[in-house]
């Protein structure tokens, strides 16, 4: 297979098929697997996993990591070898637990996202077939349609109506029309009009397509290579990045006091700096990324449980913190069985007649087929439709809010005549229509019955069907023979209104309760439909929402942003909304404050569920509603979404314990540290021992993410707060340096404990203190009524046994560990039993004085509970 000429879309199709060994067929399935290996080696690294031997490099990156392992190995060659093998010995289990845990949460998120990730029809062996995004291959002919994101860069083969949303790729506010042919070999980007991009969208239309390039070297590619592009943070790597720069300000303070504190008391320079850089460690809780590994990758599984995949990890967070859930009705808060109700002529009687051009409209269109035109093809499927024919079409795009087709069908006396055929909202229809149909055949001007078909279209609404128009326009023979521009958007005027299509979609039985559990939990559920006001009204007075601050599609336009964020915050129903209007909504309620969640599945969504902290999509969805979404609900089911959303909060919630916790605990261990070693004659704790206590007390910690969750703290949303984790970090941090101060004192003046007994009994202090209080603060209210997870006590039982075998016996000389006395022993225990009452008594002030200073939770706007709502029909 020869190279592809660098300015290929000057090149004519079939010479570049030619180059690639493919034809209009495609490739043979032998030839597609003999190009995989080359081309998964130049896939985009975030579709690529991250090998073994990297993710195990990336344990020991951390600048701190690097420095002690500097620091350690200068030690080892100025003759202290046996702690500098100890304490690297120590690093290096550290960074193997990291890595265990991670390639397991990582091997685990594989296999989930394996049932939701993308496809692309694909020709093979001259068969259509689909295949992963991953697996297509430069010399593959794609086939496109409405809602399908291209999967490679490609030159278009054939098309029909082919439109292309490229504004990721090129910025263009429009979709870009695409056509076979060749472009200037100098053309910019935009002016391709026969290359289709990887990551752009099929907007309408349909064609087909030969990859000419995947991964690295695409467009997407280059810009992705050159800026190192990411996608934006969600809400909980933002606050990882402020609780990281937190923890480096206090490090770097401390570190520095310390180490410049020993200089100048004389102690030798290496063990000083060997002393710093592990406080450094012991301060830097070096096992959140794999905590959060654990509970994310744990989270996702379980959230699978409630049928809803992870697509992002990071997003489980965002997921449990969302306050808003922003929702379209159809299928999410209705039963999602759209029916053909009724076919009505413009006074509202039933006409079947109507049927006929209905169902050419809907069985012979070839882009994007959508609900509605499946309800059609079911009401039709007994009625015959023989005898028409497609000429062309105008596809459906969300500006017109119709699609027309034009149809080649029997006329009188065996003629065939050419008919123009246009469905679509009402008010788009009838501002194409001069005249109208009345039921007994005679056609009547437009203006003189528009006021009798709203009429029968608020009356359909007021009882929550969505009305369609339907038209038609004789059209010349002649245009029969004009190809692929038979008709367009132009001859979308002067049509004749034939009647309305009436559709049916029962709000589910269960979704006003939902809603209301959904509000219980502190979160808004927002209804944004492109449904006509009456309907919305009377769907939102189904499911209980408030349509007092109902905003519609023109009254949106009307507002700037900083308008829009004041009038959305207490607006449940947004309605006669577009895939624009839709965005602006979910990015002004996002700008108050609040995390938005959004679930959508059509092509109209994708702006909004990029917009969203949390985009949901369906399984089923278009392409590009899937792409963009964080998560996919394989059951379009507000409950599951709930149960799941329980479950993010779980996770985070079992995050922070272990922020809290470790972060405190190793606080006050650097206060204490910082003190002891400017007022004893020798180091308080050597380098390989700090090492050593951090690695144990890690252990009990990596359970956590198992841990059980107390319910109030899932009752509402959860987010980052930093005043809250520093106030949290200093005062039990302090709490924890007085008990250390105490065990100081009872050793130095008590007993009298020289270098190594003190270093002994610290060690042993620090891991029962350390350990013991994780049963405390792991849970806000009194520790004896929340009972932990069954591997946490197991491990801390296991860290403690190790412990004392390392005091009494020989073994914990390989750290300059001695025995220690059954008197001291006992004292260092008592003294750890009253540092965790102390701390259950701090914990009790703590969380009141919060309590207080927060005041009250706030409610969901306005959503009232299902008691309150008309029943379901």
């Amino acid at each position: 297979m020869s190279s592809v000429p660098e300015r290929y879309w000057a090149v004519p199709a079939d010479d570049l098929a030619r180059d690639l060994g493919s034809t209009a067929a495609g490739l043979s399935s032998d030839a597609a697997a003999a190009a995989l290996p080359a081309t998964r080696a130049r896939a985009l690294e975030s579709r690529r996993r991250a090998s073994a031997a990297r993710l195990l490099a990336r344990q020991f990156t951390s600048p701190i990591i690097l420095i002690l392992i500097a620091a350690t190995v200068i030690s080892g060659v100025l003759g202290d070898v046996t702690d500098a093998v100890i304490i690297l010995v120590i690093v290096l289990l550290s960074g193997m637990l990291d890595f265990a845990q991670e390639r397991g949460a990582s091997g685990a998120m594989e296999k989930l996202l394996a049932t939701v990730r993308l496809t692309a029809s694909v020709r093979r062996d001259g068969a259509v077939v689909e295949v992963p995004f991953d697996e297509v291959v430069p010399g593959d002919v794609i086939g496109l349609s409405g809602g399908d994101v291209v999967p490679a860069d490609a030159v278009v083969l054939e098309t029909h109506d082919l439109e292309l949303d490229q504004s990721s790729l090129t910025g263009e506010t429009f979709p870009a029309a695409k056509s076979a042919g060749t472009s200037a070999p100098d053309a910019p980007l935009a002016d391709r009009d026969n290359v289709v991009y990887l990551g752009t969208h099929v907007a309408s239309g349909s064609g087909t397509a030969l990859v000419v390039k995947t991964g690295r070297d695409t467009q997407f590619g280059d810009v992705a290579m050159a800026l190192h592009e990411k996608p934006r943070p969600t809400g909980f790597e933002r606050g990882m990045t402020r609780f990281g720069l937190l923890l480096a300000r206090v490090m770097v303070v401390l570190v520095v006091v310390i180490f410049v504190l020993n200089l100048v008391l004389q102690r030798p320079f290496i063990d000083s700096a060997l002393f710093s850089l592990s406080l450094a460690v012991g301060l830097t809780p070096q096992l959140l990324p794999a905590i959060v590994g654990i509970s994310l990758s744990r989270g996702a599984r379980e959230i699978a449980k409630h049928r809803v995949i992870v697509k992002r990890l990071n997003a489980i967070e965002d997921f449990g913190a969302m306050s808003v859930l922003c929702t379209d009705k159809t299928g999410t808060m209705t039963q999602g069985s759209i029916r053909l109700h009724a076919a009505l002529a413009i006074d509202g009687t039933p006409d079947a007649a109507l049927l006929r051009p209905a169902g050419l409209n809907a069985t012979l269109q070839q882009g994007l087929r959508n609900p509605l035109d499946t309800a059609i093809a079911q009401a039709v499927a007994g009625l015959d439709l023989g005898g028409a024919r497609l000429v062309d079409e105008v596809p459906y795009d969300f500006d017109r809010k119709c699609l027309s087709v034009l149809v080649d069908e029997p006329g009188d006396a065996g003629a065939r005549r050419a008919t123009l055929i246009t469905k679509g909202a009402v008010d788009p229809v009838l501002a194409v229509c001069t005249h109208a149909r009345r039921p007994d055949g005679t056609v009547a001007p437009i203006s003189d019955v528009r006021a009798e078909v709203e009429s029968v279209v608020d009356a359909q609404s007021a009882q929550g069907m969505r009305v369609l128009a339907l038209a038609t326009r004789d059209m010349p023979a002649e245009r029969d023979a004009r190809g692929e521009d038979a008709v367009g958007v132009a001859d979308e005027q002067d049509e004749t209104l034939e009647g309305l299509l009436v559709f049916a979609d029962p709000v589910k039985a269960d979704a006003a309760s939902t809603i209301a559990d959904f509000a219980a939990a502190g979160v808004s559920v927002r209804m944004i439909t492109g449904d006509a006001r009456p309907a919305a009204v009377h769907t939102a007075a189904l499911l209980g929402l408030d349509t007092a601050g109902m905003l519609t599609g023109a009254q949106i336009d009307a507002l700037d942003d900083a308008a829009l964020g004041r009038a959305a915050a207490d607006a449940e129903v947004f309605c006669e909304t577009s895939p624009r209007h839709k965005e602006r909504i979910v990015r002004a309620i996002s700008a108050s404050g609040a995390t938005v969640g959004y679930v959508g599945d059509g092509i109209n969504d994708a702006p909004a569920l990029r917009a969203a902290d949390v985009g949901i999509s369906v399984r089923g969805a278009a392409d590009v509603a899937a792409d963009a979404a964080s998560l996919v609900m394989l059951e379009n089911d507000l409950g599951a979404l709930l149960d799941g959303m329980r479950q993010g909060r779980r996770t985070f919630a079992n995050t922070m314990k272990y922020i809290f916790m470790t972060t405190s605990a190793n606080f006050g261990n650097m206060i204490s540290m910082a003190i002891a070693s400017v007022t004893l004659p020798f180091l308080p704790l050597l380098a390989s021992q700090i090492l050593l206590i951090n690695l144990l007390t890690d252990l009990p910690a990596t359970a956590i993410a198992a841990d059980r969750v107390d319910p109030d703290q899932i009752a509402r949303p959860q987010q980052w707060d930093m005043r809250l984790i520093r106030d949290y970090m200093i005062v039990f941090g302090l709490v924890s340096s007085a008990f250390d101060l105490l065990t100081f004192a009872v050793l130095r003046f008590g007993f009298g404990a020289g270098e190594h007994e003190f270093q002994t009994a610290w060690f042993l202090g620090s891991i029962l203190t350390e350990v013991l209080v994780l049963f405390v603060l792991r849970t806000r209210g009194p520790a004896w009524r929340s009972r932990p997870a069954g591997v946490l006590e197991w491990l801390s039982a296991a860290v403690i046994a190790v412990t004392f075998v390392l005091v009494l016996t020989p073994i914990g000389a390989l750290v300059h560990l001695v025995p220690l006395s059954t008197e001291l022993i006992v004292l260092i225990v008592a003294i750890a039993v009253l540092y965790c009452l102390a701390t259950e008594a701090t914990k009790v002030v703590f969380w009141r004085r919060v309590s207080r200073s927060r005041g009250s939770a706030p409610t969901a706007p306005r959503a009232r509970r299902a008691a309150d709502a008309p029943a379901s029909r």
